[in-house]
């Protein structure tokens, strides 16, 4: 049986475990290092007309300016990488260490948003799970107090693959009422904004067009997502580990959802490039959890280190890589960037796999 305290070693073997996986180490090299990044004078980034085929960068142009030689010049700039950040499962994911409430995780987060000036967070509703938690409630009031808006992520987080397409559409109906009467005065497009539970778009293309058509009708955006480190995985140990005081775990907890985030939005920027000769407007898909909660605020600085500014969800829409159809069926759900990529067979740096084996025996 493990102690209720691991070992030095094995607290470093685990972390060692968990940045490698990530294809990290613990020092992360810079978003320009990454493969497939191209530089901001790369013409591609700013110039109209056609997009350059997937991998290859468009010609400079003869106007560019000619980055300086001198030895006391900083590096070349970098356009920022514009990041909109999205919270799922609002008011509640996953278990709770003793003490905390779910009004205190979305306090934290909110703190966080507010202290790195990120603007309008779009929190995505399960009504649901107000049914046996009422009391939840003063957290997504909370949320809307703080300016960030709602939307739409079914009533009971469904899962499309478990249940009839009748269903699930009356499932995003029943999700409007509580959205409708939290947002108040609040036009209907502020929230009628759609997140597809477990990013699930349907198995096959009938199913798929059925529901797009449901929520064009009602007047729902699609929020999709580009950047997603499977967050939602780190909220389970995290509270094992707080249960057994274990602070050596929760500290390979912190280095390792940090460097996963980091290292996927290298992944994006760079595949986005790759295949648009551009950056393009990113979307970054969090959960309400405890762990979240606590990492936020390491996370968001990360990511600035990385050259990140960020944008609301309604400026990241406005790039037209979102008006894309991949017409693209999944058993699993995938970002955008990976419905593209597949889509496209274009080329992408490989895949970051998630270190599900070592999360789940963490702390047992």
């Amino acid at each position: 049986m493990p102690s209720a305290r691991p070992a030095a070693a094995l607290t470093a073997a685990l972390t060692a475990a968990l940045l490698l996986a990530a294809c990290v180490p613990p020092s992360s090299p810079s978003a320009a290092s990454v493969p497939g990044h191209a530089p901001a004078s790369d013409a591609s980034a700013t110039l109209p007309g056609p997009t350059p085929p997937a991998g290859h960068a468009s010609p400079a142009s003869p106007a560019s300016p000619v980055p300086s030689s001198s030895p006391t010049a900083g590096p070349p700039s970098r356009a920022p990488i514009e990041v909109a950040i999205t919270v799922d499962d609002l008011p509640a994911h996953g278990p709770l260490p003793a003490g905390l409430t779910r009004l205190d995780v979305h306090r934290t987060l909110l703190d966080a948003f507010r202290k790195h000036a990120v603007p309008q967070v779009v929190g995505f509703l399960n009504a649901d799970k107000l049914t046996e938690h009422p009391e939840d409630r003063a957290a997504l009031e909370a949320w809307v107090a703080a300016g960030h808006p709602l939307g739409n992520h079914t009533f009971r987080h469904p899962n499309l693959y478990e249940i009839s397409l009748a269903d699930y559409l009356q499932d995003i109906d029943r999700n409007e009422p509580l959205l409708r009467e939290l947002m108040g005065q609040a036009p209907e497009r502020a929230w009628k904004l759609f997140r597809y539970p477990f990013l699930r778009e349907g198995r096959d293309l009938p199913t798929r067009n059925a529901i797009r058509a449901h929520l064009a009708d009602r007047g729902y955006r699609i929020a999709q997502v580009t950047i997603d480190f499977g967050d939602w995985a780190w909220n389970e140990p995290y509270a094992r580990c707080a249960a057994r005081n274990d602070e050596e775990a929760i500290k390979v907890l912190d280095g390792a959802f940090v460097n996963y985030g980091r290292a996927t939005l290298q992944w994006a920027d760079a595949t986005a490039r790759q295949i648009y000769g551009r950056p393009i407007k990113q979307i970054l898909l969090l959960h309400v959890g405890a762990f979240d909660a606590r990492a936020i605020d390491r996370l968001l600085t990360a990511y600035e280190k990385e050259g990140v500014r960020w944008i609301s969800l309604d400026d990241a829409l406005t790039d037209p890589v979102y008006a894309i159809d991949t017409e693209r069926t999944s058993v699993w759900g995938e970002s955008l960037l990976e419905q593209i990529a597949e889509g496209k067979g274009a080329p992408h740096a490989p895949y970051i796999p998630l270190p599900l084996g070592f999360l789940r025996l963490l702390c047992r």
